[in-house]
């Protein structure tokens, strides 16, 4: 059966998911101004720009500025980011307002720069995870929503499902908004129906419906969306009879929402039905019941004035028409598409439409046509790839020529054969001279090669000879290294062992026996005494502390993740926020790799907190096959990078000698008298 390729219609609002042809994830955010919508944007933008001008909050105006901006984003990028900053002077002194503005910057970047997008959602859902409000939460699931999009657009679709299912349904469940919720499983189904795993979107549609059941009745449009999407998914599983089933529940809802005033107009999911319902008749064989709906659709979508429907639906009756033999029928339609102008916006649809009339003419007998249309197609699809054409003419002239040639000196040939027989002998004689001169010109040319790449060979094993060494030496240089560092490691561990087990218990002893010194003594009035057993009891709390820094504890008993976050946990105070994102590590290091990764994050933070005076730092641990990434972000003073080596600080000279262990590279973006430093570290690991 051939298919016009379909041109999909958009008509969603921010961050709600809506049903397309192809269940594209991109539909979940994007805000797209199409007839479906019922506010008009000029009263739209005039009560933006109204509340602007009257409100004397800058915190509301930043919020405004950021509306207007997300407006104009698909409009005029220019304008966009005008209306952005705007918001930001004004918002940046609220920590709120700073973090709405990170994502809305994000949405400025969705389809520009994908990295960008990524950095500004992941700020802004750090900016407002001090928020505990449900408002708070709704936007931090704005945000990994958002992220999730970007994933789709780099075809991730398992990173999309990770941020949906992970980030943006516990979110979403916190903010207690249940329509939200529901569009959110509504579109883990729809990414699950892409992969083609049906199955696994069946749990999903359930629940959104489910959230579904009880929506206003101005929002029955996604109880109808719903079931058709859950109706296509059966669909897909060639389940015929669930399919059914839950387009009749979309028919039934669509009877109920006749005459209520709705955000979109009810008639365009009607359409969607439409659609739905001729393809299932079409599939199961009931072509009356597939032509009855496609009229209907047919009908409804003149009415809509959506013409790229019209033809998708006009298009699947030629189709069935075929099927039932009723030819004049299918040649009306197939004619009456050939005039339609959005036919002849896209090529494809022309092609294919061609194609079908020369078809249906050949099917009917009438080859005439048959053929006046199927070079209708030859030449449309020879334009397709003109400088194809041009080269095949250009061969077909060549070797036209060439034949002619031939073919004349053929005839000269047999004309003079007998005059030129001598001539042909001469020119034997020559011919065996000219390879004889070839033969030996090609082993001088062998030998000359020979030699040449001979010498080569042996530069390049001399190269070769010099990379091992260098290797060799490296090598070397990194077995020392990791020689030293285990032993340092050892070292600690056994200091800290003898510190907590020796000295700390000799510390506790003399505490107990000062303190039974005290009360068999019974005299409160020695203060000095009593300021013995406090520093006694300090010096105890501070050995356990320095014990506790030079074991990781515990790393060894729950693992890296644990380890980190108790460090951050550890580092975190009233004038420093320490964030931890562990995201997408898939496998359990070896326990030598992971304290490696752990000394170096504690180093790196030991210097942001000792030097930078920092008063928020992120640290974020990331994977990919065998490659472990690490991003420290503060907002402290900056620091010249460019110092010489013997110039560094032994905590810098750690952290590069233990990145150079497990092979990796470090990359430090920082500048003297400048705020802000960031430092990321790729590190190969065990898988």
């Amino acid at each position: 059966m051939l298919n016009l390729i379909r041109r999909q219609k958009i008509i969603i609002t921010p961050y709600l998911p809506m049903k397309t042809y192809y269940f594209s994830l991109v539909l979940l955010l994007i805000a797209i101004k199409s007839d479906a919508q019922s506010p008009a944007p000029d009263r739209y933008l005039d009560s933006l720009n109204q509340l602007i001008k009257i409100t004397k909050s800058d915190s509301i105006k930043a919020r405004n500025y950021f509306l207007l901006s997300d407006y104009w984003r698909e409009q005029d990028t220019a304008k966009a980011r005008a209306y952005l900053e705007k918001g930001k002077v004004l918002g940046d002194k609220y920590p709120f307002m700073k973090a709405f503005y990170y994502s809305y910057l994000g949405n400025y970047y969705l389809g520009i720069d994908d990295a960008k997008s990524e950095i500004n959602f992941l700020k802004a859902d750090k900016g407002l995870s001090v928020f505990k409000t449900k408002e708070a939460y709704q936007e931090r699931a704005g945000a990994w929503h958002n992220y999730a999009l970007v994933q789709q657009h780099q075809d991730d679709h398992r990173g999309a499902l990770d941020a949906l299912i992970n980030h943006v349904l516990p979110l979403s469940k916190k903010a207690g908004d249940k329509i939200w919720l529901g569009t959110e499983y509504i579109s883990i189904a729809a990414i699950f129906m892409n992969l083609k795993q049906y199955n696994k979107a069946i749990p999903y549609l359930n629940q959104g419906i489910e959230l579904f059941q009880n929506a206003p009745r101005s929002q029955y449009f996604l109880l109808v969306n719903a079931y058709l999407t859950a109706s296509d998914n059966y669909f897909g599983l060639e389940n015929y009879k669930l399919s059914k089933k839950y387009l009749d529940l979309a028919k039934t809802v669509l009877d109920k929402s006749k005459n209520i005033a709705s955000q979109y107009r009810i008639e365009i999911f009607l359409l969607d039905y439409y659609k739905c319902a001729t393809t299932y008749f079409v599939a199961t064989k009931q072509y009356q019941k597939a032509i009855a709906h496609a009229d209907e659709g047919i009908k409804l979508a003149r009415e809509l004035d959506d013409n790229y429907s019209l033809q998708e639906i006009a298009f699947d009756k030629h189709t069935i028409l075929v099927e039932q033999k009723r030819y004049p029928e299918a040649e009306k339609i197939l004619t009456g598409l050939v005039t339609q102008k959005e036919t002849y916006s896209l090529t494809q649809n022309r092609l294919k439409t061609f194609n079908a009339l020369a078809s249906l003419y050949h099917t009917t007998g009438d080859m005439v046509k048959a053929y006046t249309w199927l070079k209708k197609s030859k030449i449309l699809g020879d334009s397709l790839n003109e400088s194809k054409l041009k080269t095949d003419v250009s061969n077909l002239e060549i070797k036209y020529k060439t034949a002619e040639k031939e073919k004349k000196i053929l005839s000269l040939h047999a004309e003079n054969e007998n005059a030129n027989y001598k001539i042909k002998q001469n020119r034997l004689l020559s011919w065996l001279l000219g390879l004889i001169s070839l033969f030996l010109l090609a082993i001088a040319i062998l030998g000359w090669l020979f030699y040449r790449n001979s010498k080569k060979l042996a530069a390049q094993k001399e190269l070769n000879h010099q990379q091992q060494l260098t290797d060799i030496e490296r090598q070397k240089q990194i077995d020392m290294v990791q020689v030293m560092l285990n032993t340092k490691e050892d070292e600690q561990n056994r200091v800290a062992r003898d510190l907590h087990d020796g000295l700390g218990g000799m510390l506790s002893t003399a505490k107990v026996n000062l303190l039974h010194y005290t009360q068999e003594k019974n005299d409160n009035t020695d203060a000095e005494l009593g300021n013995v057993v406090l520093q006694l009891e300090n010096a105890i709390t501070e050995l356990r502390r320095i014990a506790h820094n030079m074991i990781p504890g515990m790393l060894l008993k729950l693992g890296l993740e644990a380890a980190l976050r108790d460090l951050c946990d550890t580092l975190s105070t009233q004038n420093l926020d320490v964030v931890f994102q562990w995201l997408n590590i898939k496998n359990e290091l070896p326990v030598q790799e992971q304290i490696t990764i752990y000394r170096i994050v504690q180093e790196a933070l030991a210097n942001a907190v000792k030097h930078a005076d920092a008063k928020n730092i992120l640290l974020q641990c990331t994977q990919s096959d065998d490659v472990f990434f690490i991003t420290i972000d503060d907002d402290g003073k900056g620091f010249n990078v460019d110092t010489p080596v013997k110039n560094q600080g032994i905590g810098l000279k750690n952290i590069k000698s233990r990145v150079e262990h497990l092979n990796g590279t470090i990359e430090i973006l920082s500048k003297e008298n400048e705020q802000g430093t960031s430092i990321n570290i790729e590190l190969h690991v065990t898988i």
